[in-house]
């Protein structure tokens, strides 16, 4: 049932006064009401009883046919009002009562808010039955629902002086049963600059309405309009419930979030200790993920990478989502976790611009790490196809730089190349170029490109002179390892060089794998049919402006230059062609481009896009398999990797560096004696990295 309280006198007088101050009418010229509507100011001396009015219950017993329990108790209260004496009918669906369908339809009318309709069935009825005159209760009700309509019709329009010349007048329209209409009422006061006024009608709600979410609600509308301070009043007022908790908590919290939300949007630069508390203490229990990703993000905000980490964690157990995921992903980036990062970024890689970002960011991150740190081939592959899947510069030049500091320079150059190709003003790949240039003695490419970026770059200008040796020292020991303490080179950072090679990460002594061009067989040139100029392809051109012909010697003319991923979009467009040999040397022309990016899968599926000569077949699948072996056998999968090596021997002779990775194999699934076996034939070739693993296999048998 909805509470109801006959309005209160300050109420009526506030009514008053609003429109009064709306009309410039000075507050002391309005006049008072009695203290309270239901007592009688008393007489001097004591007058006659009056003769109980007669009450009219038409409507009441109306709706209460209709089963409108809301407009029953509401009707039952408009009566108490003005009949303090009278009492509801204990029975309102008492069969001795027959209701007169005439006024039914007039109640009719006047439930569906059609009091036009109303006055229409009134008029019937006294056109049909001249003696029946409608009651004052009726009439009056007619008058408060026309006024209660006028009053939300003003309100919708922003008509707001009249909602308050409205209210004024009909003072018994404010009572908990319109509780909308005190809302607006409020509304219209702050919108007139009469904030005091709104607080007061929030107030008499609070004060008088008992309905539980129309208390709630009126707060959650105050907390929108009025100041903190103002709404502190209102919260105030709450009631505690049963079980302790008050009642306006939803309140408190959604302020508390809404506190968080104002530092992230920068409208103040820290919220209150309790409103963080509060929200902390909502979510021990609850485990909201929003609330959680709220926090995390209010204390990276803060400066509290570490604590906001913990909200993540605990958001994405609760909500493994992109959103839980970016938030994760910051907060170990702020930490300096960048590998951590890019390994829980990698399964929402792709779902949004913002993630794919936000990916790759932790990738040249994690390939940035000082001192440097040798990633699983696993990591490294899948950074080098994300990277050049989304022509990502940064990434491009970390991976220089990377391959730099693991003594590759050539592979450094054709990465920073690369991330020139895919943005030319990128200073910082142009400084690798000539770092890795240098490094490799090639004087005259130091000399063109100093030529090139002397006007853009202070340091490049400034290379290779005596200004320049603080600086090319400190950016070294920043992008590079030590050359004695650098191990061999990963394979994945062989992904754009013409070999790929591996130190095996495992335990044991270290030993270097190579697939070279000329063990394994590879052409990584142009067919001789094909005539490259190196220089015709040194900017960038969208691939898709070019018709195949002219995008196969692109390719080609881009991997003499050392820059595989570009070549393979150009080997994709030359696929487009009708031509079968066009499409043949495309398809393998891309093979060999994704086998310089250390990429044997993808390599695979290019080779079968177009049919090739058994000796390319030969070829492709030589390097194909060899790169296969090395990769399994850096994630440990040694049982794949020595199948890799038994199908590669089916199209070339196992070199003395395989044969060795075959018996470290061995030795890693415990089969000592083959791979003592193998360790000493390799080794009395004169192959010394052989020697250390025969003894390791030897000690293994003897124990």
């Amino acid at each position: 049932m909805i509470g109801f309280r006959a309005p209160l006198v300050a109420m009526s007088v506030m009514m008053l006064s609003g429109v009064a101050l709306a009309q410039g009418v000075p507050v002391a010229q309005v006049q008072a009401i009695p203290s309270a509507p239901n007592q009688a100011a008393q007489p001097a001396e004591q007058a006659a009883p009056a003769p109980a009015p007669a009450v009219d219950e038409t409507a009441l017993r109306y709706f209460a046919r209709q089963g409108d329990q809301r407009r029953v108790d509401a009707e039952i209260a408009r009566l108490r009002t003005l009949y303090p004496d009278w009492e509801p009918p204990e029975n309102l669906l008492t069969d001795d009562y027959v209701p007169d369908p005439s006024i039914e339809r007039i109640w009719e009318s006047y439930g569906e808010g059609d009091f036009a309709g109303a006055r229409a069935a009134i008029a019937e009825k006294q056109a049909s039955d001249p003696g029946w005159q409608p009651t004052d209760d009726m009439l009056r009700s007619l008058q408060l629902g026309e006024a209660a309509q006028r009053m939300r019709n003003a309100s919708d329009s922003d008509q707001f002086e009249t909602v308050v010349s409205i209210a004024a007048n009909m003072p018994e329209l404010l009572v908990c049963a319109n509780v909308d209409l005190l809302w607006r009422l409020a509304e219209a006061f702050i919108e007139t600059s009469n904030d005091q006024r709104a607080v007061d009608a929030y107030t008499y709600v609070l004060g008088n309405c008992d309905d539980s979410q129309e208390r709630l609600a009126t707060v959650q509308q105050a907390s929108e309009l009025l100041s903190p301070e103002q709404l502190d009043e209102l919260l105030a007022l709450e009631r505690m419930g049963e079980d302790g908790a008050g009642e306006f908590e939803p309140i408190r919290l959604d302020l508390a979030r809404n506190a968080l939300v104002a530092v992230l949007s920068g409208q103040s630069p820290r919220a209150r200790n309790e409103d963080v508390r509060r929200l902390e203490a909502s979510v021990a229990s609850t485990d909201n993920a929003e609330d959680l990703r709220l926090l995390g993000w209010y204390g990276l905000n803060q400066h509290r990478p570490t604590q906001a980490l913990e909200w993540f964690e605990q958001a994405m157990d609760e909500d493994p989502s992109v959103l839980s995921a970016n938030g994760l992903g910051v907060a170990l980036l702020d930490l300096d976790r960048p590998a951590e990062a890019e390994d829980i970024l990698l399964d929402y890689e792709g779902e949004t611009e913002e993630m794919t970002l936000l990916y790759l960011s932790a990738a040249a991150a994690t390939l940035a790490q000082m001192p440097r740190v040798e990633l699983d081939p696993e990591v490294l592959e899948r950074i080098v196809a994300i990277g050049y899947e989304n022509r990502h510069v940064q990434t491009a030049q970390e991976l220089g730089w990377y391959a730099l500091a693991f003594n590759q320079p050539q592979t450094a150059i054709a990465w920073f190349e690369t991330a020139l190709g895919w943005d030319g003003t990128d200073e910082g790949s142009a400084f690798g170029l000539v770092v890795a240039s240098d490094q490799l003695g090639d004087d005259a490419r130091v000399a063109e490109i100093k030529t090139e970026w002397s006007g853009r770059s202070q340091r490049i200008a400034d290379f290779g002179t005596a200004a320049a040796q603080d600086e090319s020292q400190s950016t070294q020991s920043q992008s590079q390892a030590p050359a004695q303490s650098a191990p061999a080179t990963p394979t994945r950072t062989a992904a754009v060089s013409q070999s790929a090679s591996v130190t095996p990460t495992r335990p044991q002594p270290a030993i270097a794998v190579t697939a070279s061009r000329d063990s394994a067989t590879v052409v990584t040139s142009a067919p001789t049919a094909i005539t490259v100029n190196a220089q015709g392809c040194s900017s960038y051109v969208p691939p898709g402006n070019l018709s195949p012909n002219q995008a196969l010697n692109r390719a080609w003319c881009l991997m003499e230059l050392l820059r595989p991923a570009e070549a393979v979009a150009a080997f994709q467009q030359a696929l487009q062609s009708g031509s079968t040999a066009t499409r043949s040397d495309a398809a393998y022309g891309q093979a060999l481009a994704y086998v310089r990016m250390g990429l044997p899968e993808h390599a695979s599926v290019a080779a079968a896009a177009a049919p090739q000569s058994q000796a390319r077949v030969v070829e492709l699948q030589t390097a194909i398999l060899t790169l296969t072996a090395l990769s399994s056998y850096n994630t440990g999968d040694y049982r794949r990797a020595l199948m890799a090596l038994d199908e590669r021997s089916l199209y070339a002779v196992e070199r003395n560096d395989l044969l060795t990775l075959r018996a470290w194999s061995y030795y890693h699934l415990g089969r000592y004696v083959e791979a003592e076996q193998i360790f000493g034939a390799v080794a009395a070739t004169g192959y010394g990295q052989a020697l250390e693993g025969f003894y390791a296999a030897q000690g293994r048998i003897r124990r």
